[in-house]
């Protein structure tokens, strides 16, 4: 007997339909720039927009990039390709392994070899220190941020009461707070530190076991420590709030029975919680880095030469550093493209982190 397919409803069609349409209307911007990046200049200001058939180039890239123009694109293509390629593959591990710390460490160690070794292969121009540091402050904020938030977050969830319940209404309402109520205060805060250190004689000390270049004094302002500092204090309650949000789905028998068999209350929640709770630290941890990677007020105040890539890709559209429109199309494709393969691989736990984020409180 051959079952009938149930009829297809007009209001499933139709949610169908909206859903497609809301797709391409978030890709096509993104596919146009990205057409746009490999266009020669001469067939983007056609007044007839060309869509195919186009001669493709990749010297918006090489310009905006790169300090020579005798170099070969290729080259520079498979560089990024094989090492996105390992990350890649290490990440896709992670995701199937049962402790993915390892493998998260190692693809982090990979990208941060490749930050490395490529301006001593070729001529980088400025926009690359803007790179490294949009990944440093980014994975700084997402570390500390979630070191803070597990204990936080365990604390919370496991201690009920009225006390534990006004620390967590505080939280979210600071975190409901603009960030113009913050950047001003932290501005002034830290710039009095830094006044403070230069009386008393602290910023000039030299420490020899300390050579980073272009760092002569010890200060806050203009430093990626002020970036990462105001960004783990303002993304703090929403990382100590998912979190809190995982905990509670875990039971409460699973620990209790790790220290029966004598595991200290750390010991359980390290080899027992930890483990069940890595999809949770996964989700949190790509909002935090979204939120980092893509900051700009704090930015753009803090640190007025240590620019991230948002801030960088601004200046871009005008002032004495414009540049063409492919140029600033390349910009907008590099500095999306790694957000997208991140959520790409890992958006599973994303998902799972919005929907636990909105059932649980």
């Amino acid at each position: 007997m051959q079952l009938s397919r149930p009829p297809i409803r007009p209001s499933r069609i139709a949610l169908h339909a909206v859903m497609i349409l809301l797709v391409v209307w978030s890709v096509t911007p993104f596919i146009w720039t990205a057409q746009t990046s490999i266009k020669f200049t001469r067939d983007v200001a056609s007044k007839t927009p060309v869509l195919w058939g186009y001669e493709t180039t990749a010297n918006a890239y090489r310009n905006f990039w790169l300090d020579s123009d005798d170099l070969n694109m290729w080259g520079v293509l498979a560089f990024i390709l094989v090492v996105a390629a390992v990350a890649t593959a290490l990440g896709l591990i992670g995701r199937r392994a049962r402790h993915g710390w390892p493998w998260f460490l190692g693809a982090t160690a990979v990208i941060c070899v490749a930050l490395w070794r490529f301006p001593r292969i070729w001529e980088a121009n400025d926009e690359y220190d803007f790179l490294v540091n949009s990944v440093v402050v980014t994975i700084l904020t997402m570390v500390i941020s979630l070191s803070i938030g597990l204990l936080a977050g365990y604390g919370l969830a496991r201690y009920t009461g009225i006390s534990g319940a006004v620390i967590l209404i505080v939280a979210l309402g600071f975190r409901a707070l603009p960030r113009t109520a913050f950047v001003l205060p932290y501005f002034f805060g830290a710039k009095e530190i830094d006044d403070w250190l230069t009386s008393t004689g602290v910023g000039s000390w030299n420490f020899p076991l300390i050579d980073f270049p272009g760092i002569d004094t010890l200060q806050i302002l203009d430093t990626r420590l002020a970036i990462v500092l105001a960004l783990v204090a303002v993304n703090q309650p929403f990382t100590i709030w998912m979190l809190r949000s995982f905990f509670i789905e875990v039971p409460k028998e699973m620990e209790e029975a790790a220290m029966m068999d004598g595991a200290t209350r750390l010991q359980a929640f390290r080899k027992v919680i930890i483990p069940i709770m890595w999809p949770a630290i996964i989700a949190t941890g790509l909002f935090t880095m979204l939120l980092a990677y893509n900051e700009y007020l704090f930015v753009r105040v803090l640190a007025p030469t240590e620019w991230t890539l948002p801030v960088a890709i601004v200046s871009l559209t005008g002032g004495e550093s414009s540049r063409t429109i492919t140029e600033a199309a390349a910009a907008s494709v590099s500095i999306t493209l790694p957000i997208v393969i991140v959520i790409i691989l890992f958006q599973k736990h994303l998902v799972r982190g919005l929907g636990a984020g909105a059932v649980k409180g």
